[in-house]
């Protein structure tokens, strides 16, 4: 008989959770299922592979010497995994919350990786990460406020392509709406109509600046009309194309901000040199693409401090 990978992932499971309980949890099995096959990898592997005490399962220097080399294999095992899916369906696939950048990402992204590229845009940063996680996308570019808001799953690697200030959109009948620039504290009493997403943390974020009672969640061509018919204000990526009917102005002292972030695995089927090649091209489209709007240029110009692309 010889270990399997059932019985090594269970083996990391309990090492990692604790205890047999939450190890069926993670690896959504029941958890006589685990103890039967946390007994089959002991007879294999000639001995106990856990201490069973008060406070969980210890591993025992036979259960972290297994434990070390199941690391090593599953990781190859899912490197593996990640590596035929993407050859068989021929492309590479990345998960995306909507942001100025995603549709650079759809030129960028097949000249650098040498395939077609799938990429799916949702509204909350939850499910890509979890399609990420396991290794259902090869990577992901989020955009939150004002910095990454949901948890990132272990052993995902991210680098920020960006991270910008937050404008707002009124209609040009709007008192406000010729100003070179707007103080937030002038916007009191105004309803704020934010897109509607879960987990990308702006209504949070304006919601610890403004009164929360005044943010209403609708979705984008909503939002749009109700600003439009002077309805509510609209926090808006600075990078928006000019809508007629709309002005956009920037916000003074820059109370709002957006963070947008590239995620992959560092052990997955995207080379290294590739993903710090689109992380580059990406940072190069947000200067060249992103920041062209006649309203982006003149707050960048007035603002030279301000580093929208990290180094």
């Amino acid at each position: 008989m010889e270990l399997e990978f059932r019985h090594l992932r269970v083996v990391l499971a309990i090492l990692e959770t604790g205890g047999v309980t939450a190890a069926a949890n993670r690896l959504g099995v029941s958890q006589p299922a685990v103890t039967h096959a946390l007994h089959r990898a002991e007879r294999i592997a000639g001995g106990a592979l856990f201490q069973r005490g008060a406070t969980g399962s210890t591993p025992t220097r036979l259960g972290e010497l297994v434990a070390e080399h199941a690391r090593i294999v599953l990781a190859a095992v899912d490197r593996l995994g990640a590596a035929v899916v993407r050859d068989a369906t021929g492309r590479t696939r990345f998960g995306c919350t909507p942001g100025m950048l995603v549709a650079s990402l759809g030129v960028l992204a097949p000249a650098i990786f040498g395939s077609e590229v799938e990429v799916r845009t949702t509204p909350d940063a939850g499910p890509q990460l979890a399609l990420l996680a396991d290794r259902h996308i090869e990577a992901a570019l989020l955009a939150e406020h004002p910095a990454p808001a949901v948890e990132r799953p272990p052993g995902v690697a991210s680098r920020t392509v960006a991270v910008e200030p937050m404008f707002v959109a009124l209609s040009v009948s709007h008192p406000l709406a010729t100003r070179p620039e707007i103080d937030i504290a002038d916007l009191a009493g105004e309803t704020w109509c934010v897109s509607e997403s879960r987990d990308d943390g702006l209504v949070e974020h304006l919601s610890d600046i403004v009164d929360a009672r005044h943010v209403r969640t609708a979705d984008y061509t909503t939002a749009l009309q109700l600003a439009e018919l002077n309805r509510a204000v609209l926090p808006i990526m600075p990078g928006s194309r000019p809508r007629e009917g709309l002005a956009q102005v920037p916000l003074a002292g820059i109370p709002l901000r957006m963070t947008t972030t590239l995620l992959w695995h560092p052990e997955g089927a995207l080379r290294e040199p590739d993903v710090e090649r689109l992380h580059a091209a990406l940072a190069e489209a947000q200067h060249d693409v992103v920041e062209r709007t006649p309203v982006y240029r003149t707050w960048l110009a007035a603002h030279p401090d301000w580093t929208t692309t990290p180094g």
